[in-house]
């Protein structure tokens, strides 16, 4: 009898056990469920730098972030007004007027009177007056003089003021100094060349096209000449690639490519030089007077008479790429074979590894590839300003 009570004890202390662990499992799974349905949103400046940071809630298919981040991240002057009857409330935002309902989509400005539709409306979420994504990524860029990118991936909000447009292009000359610019983006691989292949079996010539038509759509709608050196899955041999920059008198060449090591540990971006004397750098991007001097007055154009320029140009890439990279992105000089005979600066960025698992989700979500292309972009744009600039840096050795 007494085996028998102790048998029976032992068997409610077990059951008793399991279902302690059962509660605990459905504990931690509730708590999961909510720390996903508030991620922490940083808000970031051009440099990288956090700004703010807050809590943002998940409602009806869209991201939403409490009114008050507006204070800390964009208008510490942030002024509003909320009506309960009517669900109204205004915000006096950077000298202008914002008229918004609860639950509607609609929002005005006492400006021009005009109405911008957001794909969601603002809500009231836990007592709190909330705006959705869309508010900050159409709205603000519309009202104000601003560019604002979301980072789904890294969670990550940019809000920087707009580019100065471009000076109009001169009309082109027989001289290179004065010709209209032209930069020539080449997409690495193609055709049965695949490049290094991602573990869900995503391909590297495919990242670099898709990446490199959002970087073209950026230049052309912002007046920079720029050429594919494909537009399609198609095999380019280095040498046609050269040729296509080298006959178009282009003024500067990218190289696009992925990254794989037998390492899963192996990621970031990684920004090289070509550098014929095979020179390691720091990764820190770095201006070089000029050293040529010492050289033939005569000699025939080589792809070292660029260093400085490209150079330049990967301090301005580095530095843009900073603001969304999970990690410092490294920069190095060494010789480039298959470019070294690109009469222009040159410069070969691999955007990430495939073999990593982080940075492969990275390369294959839109959203990511679209803050990378406006990365590019922006570098080209400080390239082009620079170089039609009396006073730029990029002109001469």
């Amino acid at each position: 009898m007494t085996n028998q009570n102790s048998s029976l004890g032992n068997a409610v202390k077990t059951r008793r056990n399991d279902v302690g662990c059962l509660l605990l499992i459905a504990f931690l799974i509730c708590a999961r469920i909510c720390v996903a349905q508030t991620p922490l949103i940083r808000f970031v400046d051009e440099g990288g730098k956090t700004v703010a940071e807050v809590h943002a809630r998940f409602h009806s298919g869209s991201l939403y972030l409490p009114v008050e981040i507006l204070r800390r991240a964009f208008d510490a002057d942030l002024k509003q007004q909320y009506t309960s009857l009517t669900q109204k409330f205004v915000l006096n935002l950077k000298g202008k007027q914002i008229n918004l309902h609860i639950g509607s989509s609609s929002v005005t400005t006492d400006e021009d009177g005009g109405t911008i539709l957001l794909s969601h409306p603002p809500r009231i979420i836990d007592g709190k007056r909330m705006l959705p994504l869309n508010f900050f990524t159409k709205l603000l860029p519309q009202l104000y003089n601003v560019e604002v990118f979301y980072n789904a991936p890294l969670q990550t909000i940019h809000i920087t003021e707009k580019s100065a447009h471009l000076p109009n292009f001169p009309s082109p000359s027989p001289s290179r100094e004065h010709e209209e610019f032209l930069f020539v983006l080449d997409p690495g691989h193609g055709g049965s060349d695949t490049g290094c292949r991602g573990n869900t079996g995503v391909l590297e010539k495919d990242v670099v096209l898709d990446l490199a038509k959002r970087i073209r759509k950026l230049c052309q709608q912002n007046d920079i000449r720029v050429q594919l050196t494909r537009e399609a899955d198609v095999e380019r041999r280095p040498i046609e690639r050269v040729r296509i920059a080298n006959q178009n008198q282009a003024q500067l060449f990218l190289s696009l490519h992925c990254n794989a090591s037998f390492s899963p540990n192996a990621q970031g971006i990684h920004i090289y030089i070509n550098n014929p004397m095979g020179e390691l750098r720091s990764k820190t991007a770095t201006r070089s007077s000029n050293q040529t001097s010492g050289r033939r007055a005569i000699k025939v154009l080589a792809q070292d008479d660029f260093l400085l320029q490209s150079r330049e140009f990967a301090a301005m890439l580095q530095e843009q790429f900073a603001a969304i990279a999970p990690s410092p992105v490294s920069l190095m000089e060494v010789p480039l074979v298959t470019l070294s005979n690109v009469y222009m600066p040159t410069i070969l960025i691999e955007i990430g590894y495939l073999s990593n698992a982080a940075d492969e989700a990275r390369l294959v979500d839109a959203e990511n590839l679209t803050s990378m292309a406006m990365a590019i972009f922006r570098a080209v744009q400080r390239y082009v300003t620079a170089f039609n600039s009396e006073e730029g840096t990029i002109k001469g050795k």
